[in-house]
């Protein structure tokens, strides 16, 4: 059954759905969806509202916040672009990264696995996909941090230079196109129509945040599992290859997304066994999906040989699975194959119950290489 919620902030309700056939109903259901003032007009002010602010007009482009038609131009276009040439020609980048970071940890008795393992990878690859020159990588990687902050000033602030510098980049860009994912946006064009500029900066910005973010959890969440389960961590070590698996097990045990951003229903629909009110927000639990017994064996334990791993939701479901899916994956396999083969003694140098729950933007895992 659905459960209602009160958000504590608004004190609005809200309805969680954590059941793996729920949760996959709801994220591939029509009627849920996430422009819900599209679908209410009787929200709408009567009188025309003012224009939105830069700010807003990006907001409103974020393809993960978007319904069809928008979001399937929007996704059409960008599919051309995240192709598989576009990933698989990282792998030698991604390879370099991790040796060069496992080579420095060797140096030292005690690092910390989110700064000095988990987030230099994907801010590195997220940055050599959009096409970021070395120089300004520290500002990218700082604007992510101050968009995800919590603190609206921050963001704002933060939202403002990035759309600056998308500009200045994509003119470039567009002059001296180069084998880069933003050269291949700004020349998109697809019966005719191509990005507009809130779109594009929109987009970039999704790609840092989403490209940057999620993957840092999945490195350091994988990580903390594989090291606390000693079992599973010497079975990787005397196999490397097991590594792709054990990316799919990290994602369905501990994944970086708990419930995935807000939708609403469009009508009043029967889900999990309830009824829920039209327009009325919905949680889908991934992580709670992700757990179903009905679903998985055993869902409790971390086990890297699962047989049912695959049925894992850990990067959605429906028109607004993952783009970035298989970069992850990629990022993943390769840091846990040099992980195993490269630092075999790596252990926690704090105790677990110490560490509480990691966030890549402020938190750490103390490790004993």
């Amino acid at each position: 059954m659905p459960v209602p919620q009160i958000d504590p902030d608004t004190g609005d309700r809200f309805w969680i759905l954590a059941r793996h056939a729920d949760v996959t109903q709801g994220l591939r259901h029509p009627d849920i969806g996430h422009e819900v003032r599209r679908h209410l007009p009787e929200v709408l002010p009567l009188r025309k509202p003012p224009p939105l602010t830069e700010i807003e007009r990006i907001g409103s482009k974020q393809l993960i916040d978007l319904d069809p038609p928008d979001h399937t131009r929007l996704r059409k276009l960008v599919n051309t672009a995240f192709t598989p040439r576009m990933v698989t020609r990282l792998e030698p980048r991604i390879i370099g990264i991790a040796d060069r970071l496992l080579s420095r940890a060797k140096q030292r008795g005690v690092i910390d696995g989110v700064a000095d393992l988990g987030e230099p990878v994907p801010v590195a690859v997220i940055a050599n996909l959009v096409g970021v020159p070395e120089g300004d990588r520290e500002r990218f990687r700082a604007w992510s941090a101050a968009i995800m902050s919590g603190s609206p000033a921050k963001r704002d602030a933060a939202t403002l230079q990035f759309a600056a510098f998308i500009d200045e980049l994509a003119a470039r860009r567009r002059i001296h196109p180069e084998e880069d994912l933003l050269s291949e946006l700004v020349a998109l064009e697809i019966d005719g129509e191509g990005l507009g500029r809130d779109e594009l900066v929109a987009m970039i910005q999704l790609l840092l945040i989403a490209g940057q973010e999620t993957t840092v959890y999945l490195i350091v969440n994988g990580i903390r599992a594989l090291l606390t389960h000693p079992e599973q961590w010497r079975e990787l070590r005397e196999n490397p290859s097991l590594a792709a698996v054990a990316v799919e097990e990290i994602l369905r045990f501990d994944g970086p997304v708990e419930i995935v951003p807000p939708r609403f229903t469009l009508k009043e629909l029967g889900l999990g066994g309830g009824r829920i009110p039209a327009f009325e927000r919905v949680g889908l639990s991934v992580l709670g999906a992700n757990r179903d017994p009905d679903m998985f064996s055993e869902p409790d334990v971390f086990d890297i040989h699962r047989t049912d791993v695959n049925n894992h939701v850990a990067f959605g479901h429906g028109i607004h699975f993952c783009l970035g899916a298989p970069l992850a994956r990629l990022e993943g396999r390769i840091m846990f194959e040099r992980l195993a083969e490269q630092l075999p003694g790596l252990s926690l140098a704090a105790d677990l119950t110490d560490l509480g729950w990691i966030q890549p933007q402020s938190g750490q895992l103390p490790l004993r290489v």
